[in-house]
């Protein structure tokens, strides 16, 4: 008889993203300085927990780990440094540019010769009807602690690895800075330029080789939300029906709780499942 496999998907599970509590902080260097996450969702480090509990006691039953990872620079479109007003100041997070304010000249990009890209660019997202434009704080430096797994989920992961004999596979998502990310599966925005920001098939062949795949990660409103339509997108029925949103392990950025509900009830319309850990059994 088949070996059922079972893959678990983990969405950014990155420092930057949790409410790391302050007993629980990384200590960085001699000075005694701490994490100090830059867009943490509320309850994250809940989450965390959670999962990391579900992955250790289903160590047996788990064939296959992917992560993705948010990857940025300094100089990304969605940061403040890539945009500035008529006095040279950058926009404060959680900022909005649209089309227009470009076209009125509110914001512009501090490279000027972008100024064709972001108008072409704001004006997409906006037909397309997909999350305008927004200024996050800078998040997920590729090189910084914020970049890196939060220590309970990757606690689970190596102990995962060291009982299974295997390892975990990495999809990076995000370094090219004239686009936003969200989705496991292409950017916002593809660059004709770039593959990496193009259709990337690896997570729709990881739902097709699997027999069901579990979803968790940070964040439940966006990176979440955007991989998961991404995918199901380019599913059947049957494919979809694999799919299980591990709900009590992801939460919402704050502010966009009725967007993650809403997704929530769009998936379970399509066939996805959306159940808390402690409901899942496993042969």
């Amino acid at each position: 008889m088949r070996q059922k496999m079972t893959s678990l998907l983990i969405i950014d599970p990155q420092y930057d993203f949790y409410d790391v509590p302050l007993n629980e902080q990384l200590i960085l260097d001699s000075k005694q300085n701490t994490i100090s996450p830059s867009l943490p969702v509320p309850n994250s480090w809940e989450d965390a927990k959670m999962l990391a509990a579900f992955i250790n006691k289903q160590q047996d039953h788990i064939n296959n780990i992917v992560v993705t990872l948010d990857s940025h620079h300094e100089y990304d479109i969605a940061h403040s440094i890539y945009w500035q007003n008529k006095l040279g100041e950058h926009p404060t997070p959680f900022t909005l540019i649209s089309h227009q304010d470009i076209i009125d000249g509110i914001w512009q990009p501090t490279k000027i010769e972008q100024l064709s890209h972001v108008l072409k660019y704001t004006q997409s997202l906006e037909k397309s009807g997909k999350y305008n434009l927004i200024i996050w704080p800078t998040h997920c430096v590729i090189g910084s602690v914020g970049h890196c797994i939060v220590s309970p989920i990757h606690a689970a992961i190596t102990a995962w690895e060291m009982h299974k004999a295997t390892q975990h596979h990495v999809i990076s998502k995000g370094e090219n800075p004239h686009t936003e990310h969200y989705g496991g599966c292409e950017a916002e925005y593809p660059l004709r330029d770039d593959i990496k920001t193009q259709f990337d098939p690896q997570l729709i062949e990881l739902v097709k080789s699997s027999d069901q795949v579990f979803i968790s990660g940070q964040a439940l409103s966006h990176c979440i939300a955007s991989t998961v339509e991404q995918i199901v997108k380019k599913l059947s029925s049957d494919d979809i029906n694999k799919l299980t949103i591990l709900i009590d392990t992801t939460s919402p950025v704050a502010g966009f709780e009725q967007q993650a509900k809403t997704f929530t009830e769009n998936m379970a319309n399509l066939g996805v499942n959306v159940t808390k850990t402690a409901e899942v059994t496993m042969d």
